[in-house]
Formats: C-alpha cells, sequence, structure tokens
C-alpha cells in the first residue's frame, strides 16, 4: 500500500514538471506600458513645450472659457440626463462588477449542504436518518492566474472610465456645435430680415417708378426677384435651425416637443486657447489612455494563455455529520471528515494551447497598433486645430475687408443708378454681393469658434 502511495505521488510530481516544462514561464511576465517618443513641440504651434507628470482623466469644464451661461446651462444638463452617457456609466459599473468577480477568486469557497430521509417498511422498523455537511476547497494562485486576471480586469475598469470621459467630452462637444449653428442661423435670419425690409422698399419705389414710366419693367422684376430669393433663404434657415434645434435636444435627453431654445442677441467672440501646453498632454486624452487600457488588458490575456498547459492545484475538507434525532445532529459521534489534495492539467491538447497563444499574441501586437495610432491621430487633430486657428484669424481680417468694399461697391451702384449711368442690375449684383459677403463673415466666425472647442476637444478637454 506504501509503495502504491509513493508511486501515485511520483507520478502526479513528474506530470506537474512535464507540464510546468511546456510553458515559458511559471509566472505571466509584468505589463509595461509602451514608450512612444513625442515631438517636443507643435508644427503650427512654434512654441516650447514645458513636461509635467499631472495626468488626469477627468475632463475640465472647458466650456467656462466662452462665458456663455445659456451654453453652460445645457451642457449641465447633458452632463445630467443624456442617454449615450448613462449608457457608459451603466457600462463602467458592469466593469467594477467583473473587477469583483476576479478578486473573488483569491478565497476559498464555502459550501453547505442538510439531507433528511424516512425509511419505513411494513412490519419492520421505521428509521429516520439526518445528515449535513460542509465542504471547503481552494485553489492557490501558483501561477499568478488570479492575479493576472485582475490586473486585467482592472486595466479593464480604467479603460471604462476613460471611455466614459470620452464619450462625454463628444457629447459636450456636439452640443456646443449644435448650439453655435443655431445662434449662426438666428444671425442670419437677423441679416436677412433687414434685407428683406431694405428690398421691400426698394420694390415698393421701383413699382412707383414704373407707373410713372420712369423705369423699365425689367428693373422691377429684378427687384422682385431678389425680393424672393431672401423670402426662400429665410424658410432654408429656418428649417437648418430646427433641426439643430432637435439635435441639441436629444443631447440634454429631452423630447423635441419639450425643448425650446429661444433666440437671443449672440456675439461669436473665440477666446485665446492657451497653447503653453505640454507635449505629455496627449496622454490626457480620453481616447489614447483607453487604448492604453485595452492593450493592458490584452497583455493580462496573454498571460493568461501562456500560463495555458500548468496545472491546477485544488485543496479541499469534506466534513460531514449523521444523526437519527435532529436536536443531537450536531452532538452526533456519527462524524466523518476528509482532506484532500487534487492536482489537474492538460498533458496534450493537439495545438490548441499553442493557437490560443498564437492568437493572444496577434491580439495584442494588433492593440499596440491601435494604441500607437490613437497618439499619431490625437496629434494630428491637435495640429489641425492649431492650423485652422491661424487660418481663420486671416480669413476673417480679410473678409472684413472685403465686407467693406462690397458695402462700398453697392453704394456707388446705387448712385450709379439713380443718375441713370447703369441699369437695375448693377445694383442687385452689388447688393447680393454684400449680403453673401456679410453671411461668409458669420460663417467664419461660428467656424472659428468651432475650431476653438475641437482644438480643446483634440488636447483632452484640457485648458
Amino acid at each position: 500500500m506504501k509503495k502504491t502511495v509513493f508511486t501515485l505521488s511520483i507520478s502526479v510530481a513528474a506530470a506537474m514538471s512535464l507540464m510546468a516544462c511546456q510553458s515559458t514561464t511559471f509566472k505571466p511576465a509584468s505589463y509595461q506600458q509602451p514608450e512612444i517618443q513625442s515631438p517636443a513641440q507643435y508644427k503650427y504651434a512654434g512654441i516650447a513645450w514645458i513636461e509635467t507628470s499631472q495626468i488626469s482623466t477627468e475632463p475640465q469644464q472647458w466650456w467656462e472659457i466662452y462665458h456663455d451661461p445659456i451654453l453652460s446651462t445645457l451642457i449641465q444638463q447633458l452632463d445630467q440626463d443624456n442617454l449615450s452617457i448613462q449608457q457608459a456609466q451603466a457600462k463602467y459599473r458592469q466593469a467594477i462588477a467583473l473587477l469583483d468577480q476576479q478578486r473573488a477568486n483569491y478565497a476559498p469557497s464555502l459550501n453547505m449542504g442538510a439531507s433528511a430521509h424516512h425509511n419505513e417498511v411494513k412490519n419492520l422498523a421505521t428509521s429516520r436518518q439526518l445528515s449535513a455537511n460542509l465542504t471547503a476547497s481552494w485553489i492557490p494562485d501558483l501561477w499568478g492566474r488570479v492575479a493576472k486576471a485582475v490586473e486585467g480586469q482592472q486595466a479593464n475598469v480604467q479603460a471604462s472610465v476613460a471611455d466614459l470621459a470620452a464619450i462625454k467630452l463628444s457629447q459636450q462637444l456636439m452640443a456646443a456645435e449644435a448650439y453655435w449653428s443655431i445662434r449662426l442661423f438666428d444671425a442670419k435670419r437677423d441679416v436677412l430680415q433687414q434685407t428683406q425690409h431694405s428690398y421691400q422698399r426698394s420694390v415698393g419705389i421701383l413699382q412707383q417708378q414704373y407707373q410713372a414710366g420712369m423705369i423699365a419693367r425689367a428693373d422691377v422684376i429684378q427687384a422682385e426677384t431678389q425680393l424672393k430669393q431672401v423670402a426662400v433663404q429665410l424658410l432654408e434657415l429656418r428649417r437648418s435651425r430646427d433641426l439643430q434645434e432637435n439635435i441639441l435636444a436629444l443631447l440634454v435627453g429631452q423630447n423635441v416637443a419639450d425643448f425650446n431654445l429661444n433666440k437671443s442677441p449672440y456675439q461669436f467672440s473665440t477666446p485665446q486657447i492657451p497653447t503653453q501646453i505640454p507635449s505629455r498632454l496627449l496622454a490626457q486624452r480620453p481616447d489614447v489612455i483607453r487604448r492604453e487600457r485595452e492593450l493592458a488588458t490584452t497583455h493580462a490575456q496573454l498571460g493568461l494563455a501562456q500560463t495555458a498547459w500548468l496545472p491546477d492545484l485544488t485543496i479541499s475538507v469534506d466534513s460531514s455529520v449523521n444523526s437519527p434525532v435532529f436536536h443531537t445532529l450536531l452532538q452526533s459521534p456519527n462524524t466523518a471528515w476528509s482532506v484532500g489534495a487534487k492536482v489537474l492539467g492538460t498533458v496534450f491538447d493537439g495545438g490548441k494551447r499553442r493557437a490560443d497563444t498564437q492568437q493572444a499574441q496577434a491580439n495584442y501586437d494588433e492593440k499596440l497598433a491601435a494604441y500607437k495610432h490613437s497618439v499619431l491621430t490625437g496629434w494630428k487633430e491637435v495640429e489641425d486645430g492649431l492650423l485652422q486657428a491661424s487660418l481663420f484669424q486671416k480669413q476673417m481680417i480679410e473678409q472684413q475687408h472685403l465686407l467693406k468694399l462690397s458695402t462700398e461697391n453697392e453704394r456707388v451702384a446705387t448712385q450709379r443708378y439713380q443718375a441713370g449711368l447703369v441699369s437695375y442690375l448693377e445694383v442687385a449684383t452689388a447688393q447680393n454681393l454684400r449680403l453673401s459677403t456679410k453671411e461668409r463673415l458669420l460663417e467664419l466666425q461660428q467656424l472659428h469658434l468651432k475650431n476653438s472647442a475641437q482644438l480643446v476637444a483634440a488636447l483632452g478637454g484640457k485648458i
């Protein structure tokens, strides 16, 4: 008997050694965040960056730099009622629950059971049997599998936090852009309504002149055509504004029928965005953090795949008591208990473990490339914002000069028409040029404002 036990012990030890040797390491390697070399400064900023180690995933209240109480109120309402944000918050809670599940694998499991039997045979004695048993089992984390699983799930929780921040920032940016689009349409409507009143007066004067035989019918038709074009543009503006208002209603979590953004005077004024921002600020972008945390999660999965051949050791304790009478159950002398250990591992699987490891390695390489790509994308978006900010400023200056010239051209054309030197077509052309130039200036101001918010978002929502 002793020889049999000894032989069995040697066989188990040999099997464990064989399976351990087939693994590259007893415990998975620790994760190291990849180092990515960043340039010292942005191409279109022309400044030196200051290194800092203060990195945070929480977006700041970037919208406050615009000093617009209505915009601030809308974004605060969005943070509270936006349904996309609520979905991301629920996913974060799910990740927390999964982390708790993984941590529970460190602790032993305890199971308890009880049973009662009543046996009765005709002309024979009746018997009753009560029993209770308690079983405890524990799988020690010999190879670091549980630790690696917990590490991966912790990274997944952090990825969920970054994902929540990214969704919140994206929804805030969409709301700000919709809000500014509405203000642009309101400003254009003011310009068109003023132009409409001016054209109506012109049509009335020209009709009187035509009835007096002073001008041709063509001049009246030209003026009436202009007036009708303005009416059509006003309808288009109304449709565009209502559509943007519907988008804004959805973003702040309200029904379209219950949401209304009243018209109010608005001046497009773009604040100065701080540009003395360290190059490491890109690490504050939620999407970059999410990609890096996904990489850490995948690294943990790779470690688990690499240790798949290592056996599991289960230690268990089983205790039971039996008694025919309930009140003596726990004091019954009929007590049995056992202690045991079990080793279970895979000796041969036809190459499945090798294939799983290769798949995990390929998945890790994919996530590494995605992480590097997200960093490069972040730099590009910042460069785009800096480039457009500079060009928008120059373009607005030129557009303002063009507006002055078109206004003067309209004045001269009107004088020439009144002097009988040209037809009304020249006046109409000059008026249309001045109107389109004014509208384009408003569009540039709004684009410059939107670009500033996109630049803040590209920097991770930090100002």
